[in-house]
């Protein structure tokens, strides 16, 4: 039985964390707006329900290969930060810059769209905050950050009771589906006449539910303040992620049951759709709160994970000290204000859309430098203490970088404002890496 520490880690972080937790975080930052509005875009683009159903497990399956390197990494360098802190030690300052970046950005884009998605399933409730969006996203986030930087417990309690109502809401939807459908739909699913599908529109398409998936990692953030890292982490990775594979393919699979493709394809709202067959108001009622609790969990998660990664560059002196400040909650505080100036602005303004739309590019980018970093740190440092190994190394890592440098290149190839993006982002990192190095030399004179 693991006991709450009473006094804090290095930096102030509290280490009381656990499995529970890690589970709670990962699969609250992968669940959000992603799987209440990707499946009806998807039947639209990819009109045939094995394959939408085979690219869901894919997507789990691609992410599992992720995790394996992740944890392997996660408890030899248990510290705050995440994949950052693997980049970083392997890599140096601008690969560590790159996904440190990558990662923050999709963090504060998960937020921002998330936030803006609860105001629109409020809208369900009360119509006067359809023209109101940004003000509830807004002040969403403040009680969000406000309850995060009281402290890490505090956090911890909103995500795993969201976490937990919000699956078990995503499993009774499934259930109702299918008492409620019919299965006609399933006896066309292999049906000569299904049309062809083309190569791009699946590429495009998985890139909608490889940023579904984003967050899967979301445990490593937080290694530092777990308190057995070494047994926590990695059953909170793949765990995490069996448990949204099953409900991400459970809900659609209901979605085509209850309704069939084309009534997927063709309802902008298809969770709604199956809900008025009970007929009344109560569903759509039901809907609209399971909807803003799902991506309240999803915001809170996110919310928790972003002040990490600033303040692991912080702690590496790339950005200010200012940034390591934690309070007696065990909450990076200033991390957390930072943090929260960005995404309340990204809600704020809207301008969030095309960074969200990126977050896949964006997690492909960092998960191949991650990858990388592992080989790198296993040639370079073979006498680091490792308590995990990954698995069938070096096939499985090995095939985990090929999948996530051939991806980058094809998201690119459908996403032209993707490319400028990342290159931008890349080429940013070189000076500031250069500035933030002679800034710290400076200061050792």
């Amino acid at each position: 039985m693991t006991t709450e520490a009473t006094e804090p880690r290095s930096g102030g972080l509290l280490h009381i964390l656990g499995v529970g937790f890690g589970i709670a975080v990962g699969v609250g930052m992968m669940m959000g707006s992603g799987i209440l509005q990707s499946p009806h875009l998807i039947a639209a683009a990819v009109p045939n329900v094995v394959l939408i159903i085979a690219l869901w497990v894919l997507g789990g399956v691609h992410a599992a290969l992720g995790a394996n390197v992740v944890a392997e990494l996660a408890t030899t360098m248990p510290r705050a930060g995440g994949p950052y802190v693997y980049a970083h030690r392997a890599l140096g300052d601008v690969g560590g810059l790159i996904v440190g970046w990558s990662n923050w950005v999709s963090t504060l884009a998960g937020i921002a769209a998330n936030t803006v998605t609860f105001a629109k399933f409020l809208a369900l409730l009360w119509p006067g905050a359809e023209t109101n969006m940004a003000i509830v996203a807004v002040a969403l986030q403040v009680v969000i950050y406000g309850a995060n930087i009281m402290g890490l417990r505090e956090g911890r309690f909103i995500q795993q009771a969201t976490t937990l109502i919000k699956c078990l809401m995503l499993l009774a939807f499934a259930v109702a589906a299918v008492v409620l459908g019919t299965r006609a739909t399933f006896g066309q699913i292999a049906s000569a006449s299904a049309p062809a599908v083309g190569v791009w529109a699946i590429i495009a398409a998985y890139n909608k539910i490889r940023g579904a998936y984003a967050g899967w990692e979301a445990p490593v953030y937080f290694t530092e303040e777990n308190a057995q890292p070494s047994r926590s982490i990695p059953r909170a990775l793949m765990l995490g992620l069996a448990l949204t594979v099953v409900l991400y393919v459970g809900v659609n699979a209901a979605l085509f049951w209850a309704i069939g493709l084309s009534g997927v394809a063709r309802q902008v709202e298809p969770f709604t759709t199956v809900l008025d067959l009970f007929g009344g108001p109560l569903p759509s009622i039901l809907f609209a709160f399971g909807a803003m609790i799902t991506v309240a969990s999803c915001a809170n998660a996110n919310i928790m994970s972003a002040p990490r990664i600033l303040f692991a560059l912080s702690r590496d002196k790339l950005l200010p000290r200012i940034l390591q400040t934690v309070n007696a909650g065990g909450s990076p505080s200033i991390a957390f204000l930072t943090s929260a100036v960005f995404s309340v602005a990204l809600a704020a303004t809207g301008s969030f859309s095309l960074v969200f739309g990126l977050i896949g590019t964006l997690n492909s980018l960092a998960g191949l430098l991650v990858g990388v970093s592992l080989f790198v740190l296993r040639f370079r440092e073979p006498d680091l203490e490792r308590p995990f190994r990954a698995w069938f190394y070096p096939v499985l890592p090995a095939l985990a970088v090929v999948i996530d440098a051939v991806l980058l290149v094809l998201f690119l190839g459908v996403d032209a404002k993707g490319a400028y993006f990342a290159i931008g982002l890349s080429a940013l990192c070189v000076p500031f890496a250069l500035i933030a190095r002679r800034t710290v030399a400076r200061g050792n004179n």
